[in-house]
């Protein structure tokens, strides 16, 4: 399924949040308003993100990039 280029562009601005989030840049993002209005316009449940949220994972992706 190919999602559109601004589905695409969120889904990145929230992977580099949670990013930060595990490097303790922004801890309380998570679940804040604006965590919300960001995985809305990526298409994402927000539930599902915070269950998926591995801050040691996301150290890892961050160091690859």
């Amino acid at each position: 399924m190919t999602r559109a280029p601004d589905a695409r562009l969120w889904h990145a601005v929230l992977a580099h949040a949670l990013t930060d989030a595990a490097k303790g840049t922004d801890a309380n993002w998570l679940g804040s308003e604006d965590f919300n209005t960001v995985r809305a316009l990526a298409g994402v449940d927000p539930h599902a993100v915070i269950c998926a949220y591995q801050p040691e994972r996301h150290m890892r992706l961050g160091r690859a990039a």
